[in-house]
């Protein structure tokens, strides 16, 4: 028997498993749905283990000039210019919370008042204070919180020495992504041959032993991101990805690190890097 050539591809049949690829990963690399990373919020107000009134121990009666029970305690987190309830941070990264305390009795800022930080791990339902902070002439505060995992944030006000219930403010949330390092990347010289080194990490957190689900992308013309391979990290962390471009064009590239159930984290990239092959 004779063996009969294999029939070549239709344009159509390539056409269409052209377009299963990205379908399937982006089934691969979607993302973990937020209530999987991060439970609800509990009760707000709730007791903040640690708050205590500041004018407690002072010779003050009243919380800063112009103070009143009847005051409004805005709070927020600066991201690009806007103020936002929730932003996504970088481990290893601090966090700055804004806000803004007003009588609105006479719509004048209080001055000088002390306010107290409360912080609570998004997997615990205690909230504790992590400190205080002063508003400035115009009413205004800004404070640093140091670098850490999923939190939520609000700010106590207790208005008077005789002040049992402080005044809450609405609770801010901070999300913690995967921070990825990227070194520059070895080329063989003449080629479209690169290899590409790294390192995912997350503080104290463990990388699992199976290692992390990664993406190499390669930013098209339009600006989109496009997966161009899967790799896995090792059981530390560390990852290297090998690959050849298909022409000698200068192209941007990145890692990125997508939302996996063995991982506690939001989605992180890495630095954008450069390539340029040359022949």
């Amino acid at each position: 028997m004779t063996s009969q050539p294999l029939p070549t591809p239709s344009r159509r049949s390539r056409r269409c498993a052209s377009a299963i690829v990205p379908i399937v990963l982006a089934g691969v690399l979607a993302p973990a749905a937020d209530a999987a990373i991060i439970p609800p919020p509990g009760p707000w107000p709730t007791n903040v283990t640690g708050a205590t009134n500041p004018l407690i121990g002072t010779p003050f009666q009243y919380n800063g000039g112009q103070a009143s029970t009847n005051a409004q305690l805005r709070v927020w987190l600066p991201s690009r210019g806007r103020r936002r309830t929730a932003v996504t941070r970088t481990v290893g990264q601090t966090t700055v919370v804004r806000g803004q305390l007003r009588n609105l009795d006479n719509r004048r800022a209080i001055v000088g008042a002390t306010l107290t930080l409360a912080v609570q791990n998004v997997f615990t339902p205690e909230w504790v204070a992590s400190g205080t902070v002063r508003t400035n002439r115009r009413g205004d505060f800004r404070a640093v919180l140091p670098a850490g995992y999923h939190r939520r944030v609000g700010v106590l006000y207790y208005a008077a020495i005789n002040t049992a219930s402080p005044l809450f403010s609405r609770r801010l949330l901070i999300r913690a992504k995967s921070r990825v390092d990227l070194a520059r990347p070895y080329h063989q010289r003449r080629s479209r041959k690169y290899r590409f080194d790294g390192q995912v990490s997350a503080g104290a957190v463990p990388v699992p032993a199976s290692g992390l689900l990664l993406a190499f992308q390669v930013r098209n013309r339009r600006g989109n991101w496009i997966t161009a391979r899967l790799a896995r990290t090792t059981a530390s962390g560390r990852f290297r990805i090998r690959y050849t471009f298909p022409t000698f064009a200068p192209l941007r590239v990145r890692v990125r690190v997508p939302s996996q159930t063995s991982w506690a984290l939001y989605a992180g990239a890495s630095r954008v890097r450069y390539v340029s092959p040359r022949r």
